[in-house]
């Protein structure tokens, strides 16, 4: 099955607006007041854009190869996003300037992004989507069998981290013993920074379970993208870096952890024989 074209094209055009916002904290995180309804330090504010990067390459090799198969994760994981972000928003909407153009871009633009990436998953899931071509990219399956011991390890990490993801967005302030920018952690820096690490922890138990590594390609370029780009923030910012508790240390290894997964996972593509 293939994607409708025009949820093809929304995603193209958020893709694009994600770019330059990550590319904006990541080059310049003194800009965040500009393209941020509330202002954070330096180090968290290049791993929210690290955070936000994750989705273009994945937006693009989404709509690029057009193939339900190889979408499927990638729409959970950018949905999930969303839905927290918002989640996020609405609990801290007084840090909002009404109907300011940022407001409307915040809520506006995540509804209707929200929209785009729950159509085509529910619309795949129940078989509505029309059929892709043949000739299209990854047109056959590739099955794909790692062995028993990395499903489990992927599916443990998965579990790791969507449970401190919920506790970042139900704790707020209480969270800040697993922060690790020496400037601090506010209630709803800790909420913001739920989205990804509940996204990032269902794509990869998605990716436990998956048997064709078609399924697993795209999140995995996701994974080596926040590993690139979390790593380099934690190497521009280290001044600011600290470990308050071993648990901060679990936070602070997840880029360079996903890094190697989405290696791991790209490098385990199987042969055409198979």
């Amino acid at each position: 099955m293939r994607l409708p074209n025009w949820v093809r094209g929304a995603i193209a055009i958020s893709a694009l607006m994600q770019l330059v916002f990550a590319a904006t904290l990541l080059v310049d995180p003194a800009k965040i007041a500009a393209v941020w309804p509330w202002p954070l330090p330096p180090l968290t504010a290049r791993l929210l854009g690290a955070s936000t990067l994750v989705s273009v390459p994945m937006a693009l090799l989404v709509i690029g190869i057009n193939r339900f198969a190889v979408a499927m994760i990638p729409l959970v994981m950018m949905l999930t996003y969303r839905v927290l972000q918002l989640a996020a928003g609405l609990i801290h909407f007084d840090r909002f300037a009404g109907l300011s153009p940022t407001t409307l871009n915040y809520f506006g633009g995540g509804l209707l992004m929200m929209i785009v990436f729950g159509y085509p998953l529910w619309a795949g899931v129940t078989g509505r989507l029309a059929a892709a071509p043949e000739r299209a990219p990854l047109a056959a399956p590739l099955p794909w069998s790692p062995p028993s011991l990395a499903r489990w390890a992927l599916s443990i990490i998965a579990v790791v981290y969507v449970i401190l993801g919920i506790f970042f967005l139900l704790a707020g302030a209480g969270a800040a013993g697993l922060w690790i920018d020496a400037k601090g952690m506010t209630p709803l820096t800790a909420r913001l920074f739920s989205s990804p690490l509940i996204g990032l922890g269902l794509g990869l138990f998605l990716s436990s379970r998956a048997q064709d590594w078609r399924a697993v390609a795209v999140p995995a370029v996701g994974l080596v993208t926040i590993g690139v780009a979390g790593t380099t923030s934690l190497i521009l910012d280290r001044e600011s870096l600290v470990l308050p508790t071993p648990f901060a240390a679990l936070v602070a290894a997840t880029a360079p952890l996903l890094l190697v997964i989405g290696l791991a996972i790209l490098a385990s593509r199987p042969g055409r024989e198979s």
